[in-house]
């Protein structure tokens, strides 16, 4: 395809493609790289893989908000298997607004109430189990606050941080914590103390969070592991 005709058909100048082309523009509108990307799709399909980097190296995250049901499809199934392969606590998968896509069987026992397709914030704030369970619960959940204000910019906002926070404006503490302005990005936690549901005792889990690189959903995907 010559530049003329992708500049013509993307709405933007042959002399732009060649700008784009030489690194002379460093930071396109996203308007026109979905302008190319549709057009080079158009004439030979574009893989997912061939889109992600081309926003990649545009510096531009992908808008779309995948459903629960698309990010658990791109994590799959042996990763989801794996998860009992954890023999150390608990683990499991969860999307930037903090729904769980899947836990081991650890998870399950010690989070209870906490399930595949919830939420971990509506649990922490709406579910008195988590209070039970919580033994350091106000730091818990400063922590859990703080880390979403951070992980709202990391990924882009798309109309769904304004759909999460209304939701969660419901919970008194969530909003005393959101007013307080602070930001985190976790990686490791401090240690979360937990009532164990069949014994209880209290018991200190040590919890590491992780990305996973899902290919059409990039940043959405995080991995807990608590020992």
């Amino acid at each position: 395809m010559s530049r003329e005709r992708l500049a013509m058909s993307a709405g933007v100048s042959a002399s732009y493609v060649t700008h784009l082309e030489w690194g002379d523009r460093d930071h396109p509108a996203r308007a026109v790289v979905e302008a190319l990307a549709d057009c080079l799709d158009r004439a030979r399909t574009l893989r997912v893989t061939e889109r992600r980097h081309l926003f990649d190296l545009a510096g531009i995250p992908i808008a779309a908000t995948p459903t629960i049901g698309q990010l658990r499809a791109g994590i799959g199934d042996d990763a989801l298997r794996s998860l009992d392969a954890h023999r150390g606590g608990m683990a499991g998968y969860f999307d930037s607004r903090g729904n769980i896509l899947a836990l081991n069987s650890a998870a399950r026992t010690m989070l209870p109430g906490l399930c595949e397709g919830g939420n971990g914030f509506h649990w922490l704030f709406g579910d008195q189990l988590a209070r039970q369970v919580v033994v350091n619960w106000d730091d818990v959940a400063r922590m859990s606050v703080s880390g979403l204000r951070g992980r709202i910019g990391a990924v882009g906002q798309a109309g769904w941080p304004e759909r999460l926070l209304g939701e969660l404006g419901t919970y008194p503490e969530f909003c005393a914590l959101w007013g307080e302005g602070e930001v985190t990005f976790p990686t490791g936690l401090s240690p979360i103390r937990l009532r164990d549901p069949v014994t209880g005792r209290s018991v200190d889990v040590t919890v590491q969070v992780f990305d996973v690189d899902v290919v059409d959903h990039p940043g959405w995907v995080r991995i807990f592991l608590g020992t």
